[in-house]
């Protein structure tokens, strides 16, 4: 199959798929997991640092947010510290929203392999583990690479954003290959998800990329404020799942597994 030819493969079974719409999913569960868990992080690093935790996190956040927005992050900062009822309270939506972030992604994977599910409860755990490991630390890296590139006293250095970029695309390879190995419901091999794996490294990159670009110049275009924010974060999740589903599409199409290929 040539590269042309595996192109429209791919589009073809991503329509049929309809992987927008389990992006969609992804996206909302993905969204109301990071808030509860933002939330516990908060309240647990706000008792330990006090308003200097707030200064810094209010720090890192306000390139992305108007000065109202600022002001309204650092008090909600420095009221949710030591909130032992918030933080019950965020730990239980963390958990509601991660099983179901887990159960979107394994229902995404059977759909796009159009395969049963594994009825072992072990296998069920192991990859609700890797899926929200894999997505956590995807989306931490991104913001940890993004934060270093910031920093004002990196500044200057030669190669700094290619360095950084280079150390992002490896960093979401290595999260991306075991997601790729655990959630498909049939057996694959190693060699068998290196192409979704690479794909979806490198449209996570890109993806960023994009966002740094509108958030550098999103006064311009009057999209700011904590509502603006959102939107644009929601969307982002929304093109990040996309991505994490095209890489399993062309995993299939690569291989051949797909039975609506194999009429082509």
């Amino acid at each position: 199959m040539g590269f042309v030819s595996t192109v429209r493969s791919v589009i073809d079974l991503a329509r049929e798929r309809n992987i927008t719409f389990l992006a969609a999913s992804f996206a909302y569960y993905a969204f109301v997991s990071l808030f509860p868990l933002l939330l516990l992080a908060v309240a647990i690093g706000t008792y330990v640092g006090g308003d200097a935790f707030a200064d810094a996190i209010v720090q890192q956040t306000k390139q992305y947010l108007s000065s109202e927005g600022a002001t309204l992050v650092r008090r909600t900062i420095r009221n949710t510290g030591g909130n032992v009822g918030a933080s019950v309270v965020g730990l239980v939506v963390l958990l509601w929203s991660g099983l179901k972030l887990f159960r979107g992604l394994v229902l995404a994977f059977e759909e796009v392999y159009e395969a049963s599910p594994d009825p072992d409860i072990v296998e069920q755990i192991k990859k609700g583990l890797v899926a929200l490991g894999g997505v956590a630390l995807g989306l931490g890296l991104m913001v940890a690479v993004g934060a270093v590139l910031g920093a004002s006293l990196l500044q200057g250095i030669p190669y700094l954003p290619v360095v950084g970029g280079v150390v992002l695309l490896l960093g979401l390879a290595a999260v991306f290959f075991p997601l790729y190995y655990v959630l498909p419901p049939v057996d694959v091999s190693f060699r068998e998800v290196l192409p979704g794996t690479a794909v979806a490294a490198v449209g996570w990159l890109a993806l960023q990329g994009g966002f740094q670009l509108y958030a550098s110049g999103s006064g311009k275009f009057g999209l700011t404020g904590i509502l603006g924010s959102v939107l644009v974060f929601l969307t982002w999740l929304y093109f990040a799942g996309v991505i994490l589903l095209l890489g399993a599409i062309v995993n299939v199409v690569v291989e051949g597994r797909s039975g609506y290929l194999a009429g082509r």
